[in-house]
């Protein structure tokens, strides 16, 4: 019985034909019949399976399912079928630069410096998400529409424990092909970062004009002793026509120590792009320290971005005021995008802008995907700007649903910024969200420290505290956001709460009935007072909470509940606030179930990023059994 024979997939994924195997997979092309697409399965070979094992397949694949970018062929899907593990790629309908070579045989340098620079951007993308490709060569990278396209990064990453050079195995040795690796590959460091891939690009741009990669040898073993000891010969010495900087850039990705090359591929790819002009300049032999030096010099732009994030820091409160503050940051930046447009920080403004704006302005998702797009952008520019990190990190969270690369940027930006308010207050709401409420406070309180007239950097020190019932200090941080912009409704209703649970119920009231005069909602306010004075202040809030939840479920039957799912509150977790509020625990409960049906890698932020305590929760055996269900038991 063939290997596909055996293979039961899911009943969407059909096998048509083999189209290729190697030392590790056999690539099958296939159909996914849900969405009538081409699809390429590969599938592990025995051998390979058995010493990954399911669990760290699974683990390994599922961090590179996270990479989405143009230049980078998606996963669509993995698994395990009678003992043997496959994972699901898009069919790309286009050459490898192995097929290509194979039939033209050495590329112009035009054409090979573009092809770098596509493979450094994606290369950078997956770099800032803490991924290392691990077999970056020809086979690996297609041709498609004009750009290249690197394929490969699920079996590059699940399998650290091989190396294959002409389809032929060596076990004990790190993942890679043994014509690209690079020396630490070879040594089996165990903290290989993206200098690894660049040594291995450095092979494949050498191979893609000489015709060959810059070490033979007859043996596996011979060729990776000629990448631990011998100097590659330069390419114009091999007497290709090449321009110089282009040939000393590709030597220097060749250096045998890490330090020696570029420091990211994020400041390689401008370069290599500028590099295949004849009149290019030789490159510098000086260690990787410059990727700001391939950007003009940028006073006027840094002036004029640093005031428009500054707006943008303050349009991350809500109110009428944010919009407003959306308008004066774009202006200054349309200032400085006109100066220089592909400017990293002019991008990374660009990219922040759209994502505020999808926020606020209601246009969600399509904002959100210009705003990636310039993000991307920016990050391949220059992978150590914060602000760029920051921002990732909210789009891993609010859309992606990825906690972990949404800590890793987020940890990035504070990391590269340590000043920088937005980037600490962002990471206190995923150390919230993550149940670290010391770690998250901290942040807050720094953030807080940093910028004492910023009213969200208090809105978020108090939402941590009250997270962490420390309410008085709660009151105190939510005071100060409303004094900084009166009127902020976040604030009010967590200063509303933290008084509540004080036992403050007369100014409870007074807090609540002022952030409904701030809504429009004059009427219910008044209501309020009212019933305050005749029937006591707790009775009068649970009435206008009771009705507030009324409203609510009448939207609901009307509009999806679950749309704009990229907010912070969702219409069907302010229904769920509802009902906490009134002690109605099961009805919470049956409300989080259908959130996380609809989506089910929001759970988590469902219930650590919203204003109910949900150890609520614990006395109801569902309760436990959907944690379970979603892989959060921590969380019991």
């Amino acid at each position: 019985m063939s290997l596909a024979q055996s293979l039961a997939l899911p009943p969407r994924f059909s096998i048509e034909e083999e189209i290729g195997a190697g030392g590790m997979a056999v690539v099958y092309r296939g159909h996914d019949r849900h969405l009538d697409r081409a699809v390429a399965i590969k599938v592990l070979r025995a051998e390979s399976a058995d010493s990954l094992g399911l669990e760290r397949f699974q683990r390994e694949i599922g961090l590179t399912a996270r990479l989405v970018h143009p230049g980078i062929v998606a996963l669509f899907d993995s698994g395990e079928a009678n003992g043997q593990l496959y994972y699901v790629m898009p069919f790309v309908a286009g050459d490898t630069l192995r097929s290509r070579l194979t039939r033209n045989g050495c590329l112009e340098p035009r054409t090979v410096a573009t092809i770098g620079a596509d493979i450094a951007e994606a290369l950078a993308y997956a770099h800032g998400a803490g991924i290392v490709h691990r077999d970056v060569k020809p086979e690996n990278v297609f041709l498609v529409e004009g750009r290249a396209v690197v394929a490969d990064f699920g079996i590059a990453r699940v399998a650290a424990h091989q190396v294959h050079a002409d389809d032929r195995t060596m076990a004990g040795m790190i993942v890679g092909t043994a014509a690209y690796m690079s020396p630490e590959q070879i040594e089996g460091s165990a903290d290989l970062d993206g200098r690894s891939d660049l040594y291995s690009l450095g092979c494949l741009l050498y191979e893609l004009l000489a015709g060959a990669p810059p070490f033979r040898a007859p043996s596996t073993l011979a060729l990776i002793a000629k990448h631990m000891t011998e100097a590659p010969v330069p390419l114009r010495e091999r007497g290709v026509d090449v321009p110089p900087a282009f040939d000393a850039i590709i030597m220097r990705l060749l250096a045998k120590a890490p330090e020696e090359r570029y420091g990211s591929a994020a400041e390689l790819a401008p370069l290599v792009r500028a590099a295949a002009s004849p009149a290019a300049s030789p490159a510098s032999p000086r260690p990787a320290v410059a990727a700001a030096a391939s950007i003009p010099p940028a006073t006027e732009i840094d002036r004029l971005i640093g005031e428009a994030t500054e707006k943008l820091n303050q349009a991350s409160a809500s109110g009428p005021a944010s919009v407003r503050r959306l308008e004066e940051a774009r202006a200054l930046i349309d200032r400085a995008a006109a100066i220089d447009a592909g400017h990293p920080r002019v991008l990374s403004a660009l990219g922040r802008w759209y994502n505020a704006s999808g926020h606020r302005l209601g246009t969600g998702d399509e904002m959100v995907a210009e705003g990636r797009r310039y993000l991307l952008r920016a990050l391949a520019a220059d992978d150590r700007d914060p602000e760029v990190h920051c921002v990732l990190a909210k789009m891993a969270l609010y859309y992606d649903d990825d906690f972990g690369v949404a800590e890793h940027h987020a940890r990035r930006a504070v990391e590269l910024a340590p000043g920088d308010p937005e980037a600490l207050r962002f990471l206190a709401i995923i150390e919230k969200i993550l149940d670290r409420l010391p770690e998250a406070i901290d942040a807050a309180r720094r953030a807080a420290d940093i910028a004492p007239g910023l009213a969200a950097v208090w809105n978020g020190l108090g939402d941590a505290l009250l997270a962490a019932g420390r309410n008085a200090e709660a009151s105190h941080a939510l005071e100060r956001a409303i004094a900084i912009q009166p009127g902020y409704v976040a604030a009010l209703e967590r200063l509303e709460l933290a008084q509540f649970r004080l036992g403050d119920t007369e100014f409870a009231v007074e807090l609540r009935a002022s952030r409904l005069r701030a809504g429009g909602a004059q009427s219910r306010a008044d209501t309020l007072d009212a019933a305050s004075a005749d029937r006591g202040p707790v009775a009068a809030r649970q009435a206008d909470v009771a009705e507030e939840l009324r409203g609510l479920l009448d939207q609901a039957a009307n509009v999806d509940p679950f749309a704009h799912y990229y907010t912070s509150r969702t219409l069907a977790d302010r229904i769920v606030q509802g009902y906490t509020e009134l002690d109605d625990w099961a009805a919470a409960l049956a409300w989080v179930e259908r959130g996380f049906r609809n989506r089910p890698g929001r759970l988590r932020r469902a219930l650590m990023d919203q204003l109910f305590d949900r150890r609520g929760f614990a006395t109801l055996p569902r309760y436990g059994r959907l944690l379970r269900l979603a892989g959060l038991p921590e969380l019991l």
